[in-house]
């Protein structure tokens, strides 16, 4: 199987670095109410956790896009296997870390998250098709 699709590292590391602010301080805003502390545990949990998953989860699609034949199946299994397993990691991490507001604090990251696999997926496609790729693996 041919593995010539992907994204840039640019797209990636934009990507990543962007959900380390977003999904960090979001988190840090959902938990800091009890103090500032628990907000900042979160913000950074999340932060890093964030980073880290969208550099993952798009080499993780970009691997997935590759073992599906249909255009469709290509595009939307990626994005939900890898939200499934996403969202378990995210809950164990945040349970770990004692954040006290785990359904608030990934729930919209998730969310997010789903619609970027989903748009990383139709780029994949995209640039497939472009080369001329009419035959899928």
């Amino acid at each position: 199987m041919k593995q010539s699709t992907r994204t840039s590292w640019h797209f990636n590391l934009i990507s990543a670095v962007l959900a380390f602010l977003l999904w960090g301080g979001w988190a840090f805003v959902m938990n800091s109410g009890e103090s500032v502390n628990r907000g900042l545990v979160a913000g950074l949990t999340q932060g890093t956790a964030s980073f880290l998953i969208t550099l993952c989860m798009v080499h993780a699609v970009t691997y997935l896009f590759h073992r599906f034949e249909k255009p469709l199946v290509k595009v939307v299994l990626p994005a939900c296997i890898v939200i499934c397993f996403t969202g378990f990691c995210l809950v164990n991490v945040h349970t770990l870390m004692g954040t006290q507001r785990i359904l608030v604090t990934i729930l919209p990251a998730l969310m997010v998250a789903f619609s970027f696999c989903m748009f990383t997926s139709w780029r994949l496609l995209r640039i497939h098709q472009q080369q001329g790729v009419t035959q899928y693996e």
